[in-house]
């Protein structure tokens, strides 16, 4: 369909008939807006409103002016010593009809009546305007003679505006012999003119005047003012054929309305297919570019611009003295303009689509091949710049580039104050603003690995650097850190795996050894039930057995460890008060404290301090710990625990001696099957404190542990419940 010549050709058919369509209800509101003004001000007394003296009084103090220091710029004829200046004036602005004047200063008289035989002395002249058949206004001596009432009473409400002050250059005041002013004179005077003698200026100077100058001073009474004009409005004579157009389509009026939202709908479905299908023939895939479309945009602009400029001046000449007999010929000139003018616009618009298409729009222009010769030209020599620096500095360290910037700069802001001075200052600026910039820019690039660097520094190595981002003098440097992560991210990822692999094996193994284990410690029961008489077989029993239930210890022990260390832990929170829990769990243990003779000495800054923690797993961290001091604590000793609210934190302290030598880290205590003691020969297995920790820190707890000598610390801190 976008292909179709027949359907585009309709298109470009319609368009213009369419926008007149939706010009012409415009064109006839506003000419029948511009009719009715018109009839009101022929129904209004023009000549006797305030707007028409101000008009008049206006015109001829212009004229006044203009005649005492532009008079040299008119037609000049000589009456013996008078000079009178004509002035072929066609004024609109003031709308008044058939307006002559002469107005006479001295010997010099300035006139718009038009130098004939009969009018070429000031005789002449002041008869021709007295003959006319129209009204007169004179004033001569300050008094206003003849002219409507309105002139006769306001006009001396306008004598000022015939004060005009001056003086002469070609005139000395009679203190000095020269006859003309010097070359320095002449150049203090700033609106001088070689074609000018007489020179504008303020009643200030001529109370305190230039000596070698001659001061003059105008009012009313220096004039004469002859007048006469007809008390119409001028009318313009395009006005009949717009009088005409709104007559004819008046009849039509509601016809053009209804019309008007159709046609603009029309018109724009029919511009937007146009748009799209231009360019595009049958065979091709391609835009299809003519011979039309590969001349330079500029000269086919340049070409309809004075095409359709020709054709509105054409046709506002034509319409502007238009006579109702050829108001047909002036429809025909109109329409006739306006098709030309719609052609030169369909195939300027057509070709500028076609080439914005294709994508030459700017390729095919005068003014990108200027623009890409300038880039090209300018990029070769940046380019040898460069390759010249890079040759320059390939040998110098960071501190030599840096001052050889410094040094560039300076130089470059040095010439171009020294040659463009106040601009090269500007330029210098705005240098300074770039440079600032990229200053900035880099800065801020800095601050981003920065950033970086601190998430993977916290062990975020998920992120990635986007090179795009940074200047070309971090790449290698984003290069580098992306890298750096993603082996951080990798060997993270194969720890996990292998922690996992480990949790599994660990689960796997502890329910493959249970099964058994069940099956040992159950036949050992039924054993001990038949109680043999044998003494050794009752000690061989009572081995097995505890051996067994060590077994299940370690078995449990483990599964929990690694559920703990893994998160595989479901918790329910809930507010426990951490002072009861700890009573409650000592309470258990006294008699294994009783019997290492280990004594006990809590303290507690408060009665209730709350945490919220899942009351089952926190009582297994107090009770593997308790557990540990009952083993390894040195017998006759002291057990600290000390319970207190600290910054909104509960923290609770537990310190004991150890019996045995503690050559360990305490970082080694808190791993899997690390033992106190070396021997190994208690019952512990080594996973208490570990399960301790895991347990502590899914519950959002902190767990420390601190060696110091003999001296066992354990240090718990969770957030306050309030």
């Amino acid at each position: 369909m976008r292909n179709s010549k027949v359907l585009k050709a309709i298109c470009y058919i319609l368009i213009p008939f369419l926008v007149l369509a939706i010009l012409l209800p415009t064109i006839y509101e506003s000419a029948k807006d511009d009719l009715l003004r018109n009839e009101e001000n022929r129904n209004i007394n023009f000549f006797e409103t305030d707007e028409f003296l101000s008009r008049y009084m206006l015109k001829l103090s212009n004229n006044a002016r203009n005649l005492i220091f532009d008079n040299d710029s008119y037609s000049v004829i000589h009456e013996g010593e008078t000079k009178i200046c004509y002035k072929s004036d066609y004024d609109e602005y003031y709308k008044i009809k058939d307006f002559y004047y002469l107005i006479i200063y001295k010997n010099i008289a300035l006139t718009n009546v038009e130098l004939t035989t009969s009018t070429n002395t000031i005789s002449g002249i002041m008869k021709f305007i007295s003959v006319q058949d129209s009204q007169k206004a004179n004033i001569v001596n300050g008094t206003v003679d003849g002219g409507s009432d309105l002139i006769k009473t306001k006009a001396i409400q306008y004598f000022d505006n015939f004060i005009y002050n001056y003086y002469s250059i070609e005139e000395v005041t009679e203190n000095t012999t020269e006859t003309q002013l010097t070359s320095e004179q002449l150049e203090d005077v700033e609106d001088y003119d070689d074609e000018k003698k007489y020179i504008r200026t303020s009643s200030s100077e001529i109370a305190s005047p230039v000596t070698g100058r001659k001061y003059y001073s105008t009012t009313i009474n220096d004039f004469q003012i002859y007048t006469s004009y007809k008390e119409e409005i001028w009318v313009k004579d395009n006005d009949v054929f717009f009088e005409k157009l709104v007559k004819q389509i008046q009849p039509y009026e509601q016809q053009l309305l209804s019309a008007l939202p159709v046609a603009s709908t029309a018109l724009v479905i029919i511009l937007i297919y146009l748009t799209i299908s231009i360019g595009h023939t049958k065979n091709k895939d391609e835009i299809d570019l003519n011979d039309l479309d590969r001349i330079p945009i500029e000269v086919i602009l340049l070409i309809a611009f004075f095409g359709i400029m020709l054709i509105c001046v054409s046709v506002n000449e034509g319409l502007y003295y238009v006579t109702e007999e050829y108001y047909n010929f002036a429809i025909n000139m109109v329409l006739t303009g306006y098709f030309i003018g719609y052609i030169l616009c369909a195939i300027t618009s057509v070709t500028i689509i076609k080439r914005i298409k294709a994508k030459v729009l700017i390729k095919s222009s005068l003014t990108g091949r200027i623009c890409r010769w300038c880039i090209n030209f300018i990029s070769n020599i940046f380019s040898k710049m460069s390759k010249a620096y890079k040759e320059i500095t390939s040998s110098m360290n960071r501190t030599g580039k840096l001052l050889l910037y410094i040094l560039g700069l300076l130089i470059v802001s040095l010439l171009m104050i020294m040659a463009f001075s106040g601009f090269g200052l500007f330029i210098d600026i705005c240098l300074f603003i770039y440079l600032l910039y990229k200053f900035i820019e880099k800065l801020n690039c800095y601050y981003d690995i920065e950033e970086h660097l601190k998430k993977m520094y916290e062990g975020d190595n998920t992120t990635k650097l986007n090179p795009s981002n940074f200047t070309p003098e971090f790449q290698n440097i984003i290069k580098y850190i992306n890298d750096i992560s993603s082996g951080f991210e990798n060997a993270i990822e194969e720890g996990i795996k292998s922690e996992r692999m480990k949790t599994e094996l660990i689960t796997n193994v502890s329910h493959d050894i249970k099964t058994p284990l069940t099956s040992i410690i159950n036949y050992v029961d039924l054993i001990k039930k038949e109680e043999p008489q044998d003494e050794k077989v009752r000690e061989y029993i009572d081995i097995l057995d505890n051996k067994s239930q060590r077994l299940k210890k370690l078995t449990e022990d483990l599964v929990e460890a690694s559920k703990a260390s893994s998160g595989n832990v479901k918790l329910n929170f809930e507010k426990i008060n951490t002072v009861e829990l700890i009573k409650q769990s000592l309470g258990e243990f006294e008699d294994k404290f009783s019997s290492r003779k280990l004594e006990v000495i809590m303290s507690t800054s408060d009665d209730e301090i709350f945490i919220n923690a899942d009351s089952r797993y926190m009582y297994r961290v107090i009770e593997n710990l308790f557990s540990n001091i009952s083993k390894y604590a040195l017998d006759n000793s002291r057990v600290y625990v000390d319970i207190a609210k600290i910054n909104s934190k509960a923290r609770i302290i537990i310190k004991n001696i150890s019996k045995e030598r503690l050559n360990i880290l305490a970082d080694e205590l808190m791993q899997r099957f690390v033992r106190g003691d070396k021997s190994r020969t208690t019952e512990g297995s080594g996973l208490g404190i570990s399960i301790s920790k895991s347990l502590t820190e899914i519950q959002k707890g902190k767990f420390d542990l601190q060696v110091d000598g003999d001296l066992f610390k354990v240090e718990l801190e969770f957030d306050i419940e309030y």
